[in-house]
């Protein structure tokens, strides 16, 4: 017996797509360091909670007002491009506005932000559309704080396919200290379950960065190296 070609309800068409953009929690960490990197952190914090499949993300960026914290998760809404002319000139690490939709389908997401500059706070709850479905005025620095938790929790097939702890560890570690040797002004605090993991301060290179997070290397250990790479408009770059 053959069964014939379907239209996937959206529900089901949301899920998979969200499964292309998040497949794990390293994936997770990585979205949101991101957007908090292209809001212009210099302090960011992440806390991992593992039994909770729950990943926050705290900075000390510009912050969001409450009109585009409604807009925050829904599907291709991004600040960073306005036409595909934009898409030549990408300075920022996001710019699809995929990111946080594709969390709100596969987990719990809040929001707590406050534009630099006001005197509120906003914490704002979605659900699986990436619609809001709580507004309260919240006491916040300016900043964001955004909560990823039970992720993958429609999707149980999904939790048993990924690695174990320790890898997953591993691979979250790893992110962030390749986002930190790219951004070495800013400091880093990492908790897993409440408790500090590791720490990175801030330098004006990678050089300085490397020696905290591979401990045999000394910064007199190293040699600065200018590449220079042709662009696709035969410019170089360094």
């Amino acid at each position: 017996m053959t069964c014939g070609i379907q239209t996937l309800p959206k529900e089901v068409v949301n899920l998979i797509a969200a499964g292309e953009v998040i497949d794990s929690l390293a994936a997770v960490v990585r979205e949101l360091v991101e957007n908090a990197l292209d809001a212009g952190a210099t302090r960011i914090v992440v806390a991992v909670w593992f039994e909770q499949w729950r990943v926050r993300v705290a900075d000390n960026g510009t912050g969001m007002d409450v009109e585009n914290l409604h807009k925050a998760a829904t599907a291709h809404s991004t600040s960073k491009i306005r036409s595909s002319d934009d898409l030549w000139k990408i300075t920022s690490l996001g710019f699809r506005g995929e990111a946080l939709h594709s969390l709100a389908a596969l987990a719990q997401v809040e929001i707590l932000s406050r534009l630099r500059g006001t005197a509120d706070g906003w914490r704002v709850v979605y659900n699986s559309q990436g619609e809001p479905v709580e507004r309260s005025v919240v006491a916040i620095a300016p900043g964001t704080v955004v909560s990823v938790s039970n992720l993958f929790g429609n999707w149980p097939v999904r939790r048993k396919g990924l690695p174990s702890v320790a890898q997953q560890l591993k691979a979250i570690q790893s992110t962030i200290y390749q986002i930190a040797l790219c951004h070495p002004h800013v400091t880093w605090q990492v908790q897993q379950n409440e408790r500090p993991w590791f720490t990175l301060s801030p330098g004006t290179t990678a050089q300085q960065i490397l020696p905290q997070i591979i401990k045999q290397i000394r910064l007199h250990d190293l040699q600065h190296l200018t590449v220079e790479v042709p662009t696709p408009s035969g410019s170089r770059e360094s």
